[in-house]
C-alpha cells in the first residue's frame, strides 16, 4: 500500500491532512476502510484507492491501532512519515517558527523619507526603538529596515545613501533588542552584503536574487531569504501570469537551494504591486495564486499591506484609508495558504489572527 498527502493548503490551518491510500487487492481495501471507519464516516471509496480527510490527532490513533488490522507496518512508517513533514516551517540564523497553523507577523519599519506609506514616520532612532518594543508585545516576531523606497516610479538612491539610512538605526536596535530577528528590504547588492555582515539574518530581495553576487552572498552567510516576483522585470499579460510567476518560483527555489539554502529557509511573495501596469487584474491574479504555491513546499509570504489595488477597487486614493481591505485579502490569502504577514499595522493584524483563530474551524469546514 501508498500512501500520499494530497496538497490543500488551507487544511494545515484546520490541523488536517488530506490521505490518499491505494490498495492492492481488495481484502487490503477491506481492511482499511475497517480501520479509518472508526474515525471517520467521510471515505471516497473507489476500486484502487481509499480517500479520506483526518486530523492530525486522529491519523495518530490510525497509526496506533494499525497493527491490529494489517501484518505489514509500511503504512504505519509512511503515515508517521506524512505527519512528520506535514508542518509548515520559517528557519534562518538564531529562529525557527513553526507557521504551520498561526500566521506570523512581520512588520515593516521603512527608514525612508519617500515611502508610499509610511515615509518620513521612523525618522528618529528613539521613536523606532519604541515603536519595535510596542509591536513585539502586540505580536511581531520579525522586524524588517528598509532605506529606499520601491513604490513605482520611485527614485533610485546610491548604496552609500541607502545603508547609510539604515546603520545608525540598526545600531541601536542590536544594543536594544540583541535577541531580535531582522530582515531588510534592499535589492542592492553592497547593501546586502553590509547587511549580512552586520548580522541581519533575512534578506528581502524585490528582484528575486537575480545577481549573481547576491548568490554568492547567499553561498556565504546563509541568510533566510524572501525572493518577489517582480511583474516590473516581466512583460505580464493576465493570460500568461500564472505560468510565468510558475516559471519564476521554479527558477529561484532552484538557484537559492544551490546556493545552500533549504526550503525552509526561502519565503517566495507573489508581488502583489509590482507591475509596469497598474491594474487590478494583475494584483486578484497574485492574490489567488497564494493557492497554488502550497505545491512548492515553502513559506509563503503576504505582502499587501495598504498597496494600490485598494484604491483600484474602492477608490480609496490615501494609503491612510486602506487598512480595512488590506485586513480583508490578507485573511483571504491566509486561507488560500499564505503564512507569513508583511504589515504596516500590528496591533489590527494580530486582531485579525485571533479572530480567525476564533472562526477558523467554521472557515474552513
Amino acid at each position: 500500500m501508498k500512501i500520499k498527502k494530497i496538497v490543500n493548503p488551507s487544511e494545515t490551518l484546520s490541523n488536517k491532512l488530506t490521505l490518499l491510500f491505494e490498495v492492492t487487492s481488495t481484502s487490503e481495501r477491506t481492511k482499511l476502510i475497517q480501520l479509518l471507519t472508526k474515525k471517520t464516516r467521510h471515505l471516497v471509496i473507489e476500486p484502487t484507492f481509499v480517500m479520506t480527510t483526518l486530523t492530525i490527532n486522529e491519523i495518530n490513533q490510525v497509526i496506533k491501532a494499525w497493527p491490529t488490522i494489517f501484518e505489514a507496518n509500511d503504512g504505519q512508517h509512511q503515515l508517521e512519515q506524512i505527519i512528520a513533514t506535514a508542518g509548515i516551517h520559517f528557519k534562518g540564523p538564531g529562529f525557527d517558527f513553526d507557521i504551520t497553523t498561526n500566521p506570523l507577523i512581520y512588520s515593516i519599519l521603512n527608514l525612508t523619507p519617500d515611502s508610499f506609506y509610511d515615509g518620513g514616520r521612523n525618522a528618529s532612532i528613539d521613536g523606532v526603538l519604541a515603536r519595535i518594543e510596542t509591536e513585539m508585545a502586540a505580536g511581531a516576531s520579525i522586524f524588517e529596515v528598509g532605506g529606499k523606497s520601491s513604490k513605482p516610479h520611485f527614485d533610485d538612491i546610491s548604496a552609500k545613501e541607502e545603508w547609510g539610512r539604515i546603520k545608525p538605526f540598526l545600531d541601536a536596535i542590536h544594543q536594544r533588542f540583541p535577541n531580535i530577528i531582522l530582515a531588510i528590504d534592499s535589492n542592492t547588492d553592497e547593501v546586502v552584503e553590509e547587511a549580512l555582515k552586520n548580522g541581519i539574518q533575512i534578506i528581502n530581495d524585490i528582484d528575486g536574487f537575480k545577481s549573481k553576487t547576491k548568490l554568492d552572498l547567499i553561498a556565504k552567510y546563509k541568510p533566510a531569504v524572501v525572493s518577489m516576483f517582480n511583474g516590473r522585470l516581466f512583460n505580464e499579460q493576465p493570460e500568461t501570469l500564472p505560468e510565468t510567476m510558475a516559471n519564476f518560483f521554479t527558477h529561484t527555489i532552484s538557484n537559492l537551494t544551490a546556493s545552500g539554502l533549504e526550503k525552509e529557509n526561502i519565503v517566495l511573495d507573489p508581488g502583489v504591486g509590482f507591475s509596469n501596469h497598474s491594474t487590478l487584474t494583475l494584483d486578484v491574479i497574485k492574490m489567488q495564486f497564494t493557492k497554488f504555491m502550497a505545491k512548492y513546499q515553502v513559506p509563503i509570504m503576504i505582502a499587501i499591506s495598504r498597496k494600490s489595488f485598494s484604491k483600484q477597487l474602492f477608490d480609496l486614493d490615501s494609503a491612510d484609508d486602506r487598512l480595512i481591505p488590506t485586513l480583508l485579502f490578507e485573511s483571504l490569502m491566509t486561507v488560500l495558504g499564505g503564512r507569513i504577514i508583511r504589515v504596516h499595522d500590528v496591533k489590527e493584524t494580530e486582531w485579525l489572527i485571533k479572530t480567525f483563530n476564533l472562526l477558523k474551524a467554521s472557515l474552513l469546514a
